[in-house]
């Protein structure tokens, strides 16, 4: 059965509801189960069986009978001999049905009470068996035929027998009677007694030639796994592990001590390493971690608290690192949160933190290379800045080289603008700069050329008005002719949730002036619709506004403009 095929499903026969809640309730994987409380029961549902391969028969559901249990267990193969049989009850009527002659029908037996773990473990080759089983059927072999090659027998045949000589214990083969100990598990953890089974004179030493084998064989692995564990390979590279090795050995015997201590250490190593990982920002892998132990130990709630702490741990480095950190810092996290695929809580909107920034990041640094830099050009770098930072959408480490390019290239626009005797222009890129704070050094030398350049026309036009000859009539001079403040940014009002629940819609009108650094002041309010419902949130939008100061066109010097009056809109659309 393929990793794609839908795993199968578990049928659990028994009238012991402790029984059916030790197995069912344990569950901690995405193993599906059914229950019914005896093989009548189960096999009136036909339907029971077409997705199941795992058949779990409590021998006491039949009876006080042994005999009965037996009659069951051969009714149950008959009924689909792919399902893969396990046994569940009491030692000594284990011990007699599988020294039976539907021993060949079992693939594992389990003492009680029951340790649900221990039949969880079987699980994994149990779905593979019935693959097989499943595979041979469907390829015209027949499956009936059960039991080792000196004494294969059918099914039905096993059935007949018992009708027969219901008491009949067939010889079944040494190497059957040698694995009737292997496949005897003792339940609640206690320690399993030798299995005594009345054999020929030949089998003691078929048994001891098997147990040599399978303690070679888990021997080999447990010292795998040991070398593993010294290598830090606790859970990865797949198909070569500490883990792997150490489950391996149980499914041959799981009562081997060496593996199940090894799997508490392999445990203990995550536990220690995931710290590790955690303060690495190793998140993806320390992910994997606590997934490796919920594998190990299913039902210790650690792990959960672990989660937890994972998605804390990301949202508290992502904070710190948009913060502090440097451009690599932050583009490594936003790689790991990728690959966690949003499957720890917290890291979905760190994630979408990060890579909001990027994608800000990317459009700054396009404006910049291609020369949009101020407004009102849609995309300027300027108004990517200044709503990044505003917005906290862009990190420290991300903005401050990104505004010192931008300062930078203001400032030389605005020494150009200079050059070309372009006062009002100069003016409105050095105000850009001294917003941006970077460059003070550079903008006060501009600052200081361009007072000089005011100062030299402002004495210029002085001695032109001295050498023009007095005119015959007294006249006024003209007043000093004014370029109007012009709108740089203009900040959307906030609308007022007293209005927005009742579905008011207004307007403000309001009257202010522009200060020569372009900010607005002296700001009142005219008139305002309904009522003053809208007021506070029209003034506090227009002090946010900014402006290019108005200018003496004579001087180049920024003024204090005229009254200006607008009329701030309230619509809910």
């Amino acid at each position: 059965m393929s990793e794609d095929t839908p795993k199968q499903s578990v049928l659990v026969i028994s009238a012991d509801t402790a029984v059916v809640e030790a197995i069912v309730g344990g569950n901690t994987s995405d193993q599906t189960f059914s229950a019914r409380e005896s093989v009548q029961a189960a096999l009136s549902e036909p339907s029971l069986f077409e997705n199941n391969a795992i058949v779990i028969f409590d021998i006491d559901s039949a009876g006080d009978k042994i005999s009965d249990a037996i009659d069951q267990a051969i009714k149950l193969k008959q009924n689909d001999p792919t399902q893969v049989l396990m046994l569940v009850g009491e030692k000594e009527q284990l011990n007699d049905i599988l020294k039976s002659n539907i021993q060949p029908l079992v693939y594992r037996a389990f003492n009680k009470p029951v340790s649900p773990n221990q039949i969880f473990l079987a699980f994994k080759s149990a779905h593979a068996l019935h693959g097989e089983l499943v595979e041979k059927q469907a390829a015209g072999e027949d499956i009936m035929m059960v039991g080792p090659a000196e004494n294969r027998a059918s099914v039905d045949s096993l059935a007949e027998q018992r009708k027969t000589n219901p008491a009949i214990y067939a010889a079944v083969g040494l190497l059957a009677l040698a694995v009737v100990g292997f496949l005897i598990f003792g339940g609640g953890g206690e320690e399993e007694d030798t299995l005594v089974i009345d054999t020929p004179t030949e089998a003691p030493q078929v048994i001891e030639d098997i147990e040599a084998d399978t303690v070679s064989i888990t021997n080999e692995l447990n010292q795998q796994a040991a070398t593993a564990l010294l290598e830090g390979r606790y859970v990865s590279p797949q198909g070569d592990n500490a883990l792997e090795y150490y489950d391996r050995v149980l499914e041959i015997d799981p009562y081997d001590a060496t593996a199940y201590e090894g799997r508490k250490t392999v445990a203990e190593a995550l536990r220690t390493n995931y710290q590790t990982l955690v303060a690495d920002a190793k998140f993806d892998e320390a992910l994997e971690t606590i997934e490796a132990l919920r594998k190990i130990d299913p039902l210790n709630i650690e792990n959960d608290k672990l989660s937890d702490d994972l998605g804390k741990s990301i949202t508290a480095h992502v904070k710190q690192v948009r913060a502090t950190g440097s451009e690599d810092e932050i583009a490594q996290t936003a790689a790991v949160l990728e690959r966690l695929d949003s499957d720890v809580e917290g890291s979905n909107s760190a994630a979408q933190a990060l890579k909001a920034e990027q994608a800000l990041i990317a459009k700054i640094d396009d404006a910049l290379s291609k020369g949009n830099l101020i407004p009102p050009a849609k995309g300027n770098a300027y108004q990517l800045v200044s709503d990044g930072l505003k917005g906290n959408k862009i990190s420290k480490a991300n903005s401050e080289p990104r505004v010192k390019e931008l300062s930078a290239k203001l400032l030389q626009m605005a020494n150009e603008k200079f050059a070309a005797d372009d006062l009002e222009e100069t003016a409105k890129l050095s105000a850009l700069v001294k917003r941006l704070n970077v460059d003070r050094q550079g903008l006060a030398d501009l600052t200081k050329r361009v007072q000089a350049k005011q100062e030299e026309i402002a004495k210029a036009a002085a001695e032109s008005a001295k050498q023009a000859s007095a005119p015959v009539a007294e006249t006024k001079p003209e007043p000093p002719k004014i370029v109007p403040a012009k709108v740089i940014s203009r900040a959307p009002p906030r609308y007022p949730s007293r209005a927005l629940k009742n579905g008011q819609e207004g307007w403000v009108q309001v009257a202010f002036y522009v200060n020569t650094d372009g900010v607005p002041e002296d700001i009142t309010v005219k008139a305002s619709e309904p009522g003053s419902t809208f007021d506070s949130a029209a003034v506090k939008s227009v002090e946010k506004w900014r402006f290019s100061p108005a200018r003496n066109q004579t001087t180049g010097l920024p003024v204090r403009s005229t009254q200006i009056t607008t009329k701030v809109q309230f619509r809910l659309n």
